[in-house]
């Protein structure tokens, strides 16, 4: 069984074999995005640029249900693999697989027909809004190809196949980015074409992920039978923090994207997403790297190994910390020189938004990473409560309680600042929510030692 390996391996020595694979895959799949984003920007323009942003949070509410599922089915399972319940284990992968696609359809069907009401409240003018659609066309229609790529990656890290995780990722990563190139830099194809690419690359990766499971070269595979409404329903409920990040940050997304239209136009929508074209890299990196961490996390925890348990967190911890200066660093200084390649030459408006954008934005990065971590340590531990409590409070109460003052005092730049005061607020509360959590599970025994 590969998941033997969260018991057995050294600490050191298994935090590198699981956090190495799962950020090259998250790093791979993010240097796309960048690319992509390039592409839109210099061959298009920043109002192409801003209509594809425009639709970010409609896409975001598509997945929001599977990726609660898949979250709370995936550590569900490695306490069960922990446990020793196999059979139990491939029912929830099982029943899980299935309830994931059928909502993917559903999601997608309401997602199509609430596009175009959805733009209209946001206040775009007419030929962004056609090209918005434009773009949402394609995600539609692949949307269940696109939440099985996402589920079954998940479940491959599970399995302790990270490596296979890894290459898939970085396949489709490079498979994406070529078709990019085609599609939009050769071709010069509409702005359907940035996202018909991105569902081809992960339809496909999605079918390789799918392989694996078929032939039962996994620890859990396919199976008969059904798991309990309360097993469901503790699946959803440990899944719900990633389901309320999801729909409140789509919502907030929303609200910063009507405001930064409203105070600068189409050009202000642009700058803020090339650099959250940048800022994908650093954050899937952070969550890539705590993903990596959660099976075994969870399987120790699910096998009374406490003190194992907190050393792999301190090793992730450490990592995340020095992930997080480098890209403020990164960012401060050389993202100004990035920037104005998500514009054609000579967009001067756009430039200059954008650079002031990226060097507000960077101080993030000197807390945002300890967020993140602390975040997916809650959800390995089995405990949505806290996890519920911490994702309502960065998705939206602490982030909305100061956009608009900011906005109002600083315009553009106090909507920039905000993320960086938002991080450094939901950080504090991190680290008191996972102190009172260890408080109550450290009395637990070790049946042997790390």
């Amino acid at each position: 069984m590969d998941s033997v390996i969260f018991r057995k391996m050294p600490v050191v020595r298994l935090f590198w074999h699981l956090v190495l694979p799962g950020s090259v895959s998250r790093v791979a799949s993010a240097l796309y995005i960048v690319f992509d984003g390039m592409f839109v920007g210099h061959c298009m323009g920043h109002d192409a640029l801003a209509a594809i942003t425009m639709m970010w949070p409609l896409i975001a509410i598509f997945f929001a249900v599977s990726d609660m599922i898949s979250t709370g089915s995936s550590v569900q399972i490695s306490v069960y693999l922990g446990k020793k319940d196999n059979v139990l284990a491939n029912r929830t992968f099982t029943t899980c697989l299935a309830l994931i696609i059928g909502i993917s359809m559903l999601f997608s069907t309401l997602g199509y027909f609430l596009a175009y009401p959805y733009l209209d409240v946001m206040g775009v003018d007419a030929e962004t809004r056609d090209l918005s659609l434009e773009y949402i066309i394609p995600y539609c229609v692949s949307a269940p190809f696109l939440s099985l790529f996402f589920t079954t990656d998940h479940y491959l890290r599970v399995c302790g196949r990270q490596r296979l995780s890894m290459w898939i990722n970085v396949f489709v990563s490079l498979f994406n980015l070529l078709l990019d190139y085609i599609f939009i830099v050769e071709l010069r194809l509409g702005v359907w074409s940035a996202s018909l690419t991105t569902c081809l690359a992960l339809s496909t990766g999605s079918l390789m992920s799918f392989y694996p499971f078929i032939m039962r070269k996994t620890d859990v595979f396919f199976a008969k039978g059904l798991i309990s409404l309360k097993t469901l329903w503790r699946i959803c409920y440990n899944g719900s923090s990633e389901l309320l990040m999801s729909t409140a940050g789509a919502f907030f997304m929303f609200l910063v994207n009507a405001l930064l239209l409203s105070i600068g136009g189409n050009a202000a929508v642009a700058a803020t997403a090339a650099v959250m074209y940048l800022d994908s890299v650093s954050v899937m990196l952070l969550i890539g790297m705590s993903d990596a961490m959660q099976p075994a996390i969870s399987y120790c925890y699910g096998a009374g190994r406490l003190l194992r348990v907190l050393s792999l967190q301190r090793w992730l911890i450490r990592a995340s910390a020095l992930v997080g200066l480098f890209f403020f660093c990164f960012l401060e200084f050389l993202g100004p020189l990035i920037m104005p390649l998500y514009a054609p030459e000579g967009d001067s408006e756009f430039a200059e938004l954008a650079v002031r954008c990226v060097r507000i934005f960077a101080f993030t990065y000197l807390f945002i990473w300890l967020d993140i971590t602390l975040h997916a340590f809650l959800t390995a531990l089995d405990c949505p409560s806290y996890s519920f409590i911490l994702s309502f409070s960065k998705a939206i109460i602490v982030p909305l309680a100061g956009l608009y003052l900011f906005a109002y005092f600083w315009g553009l730049d106090g909507i920039w600042a905000n993320s960086a005061v938002s991080a450094l607020l939901t950080a504090v509360l991190a680290v008191f929510l996972v102190r009172r959590l260890w408080k109550k599970v450290r009395h637990i025994r070790l049946p042997s030692p790390v």
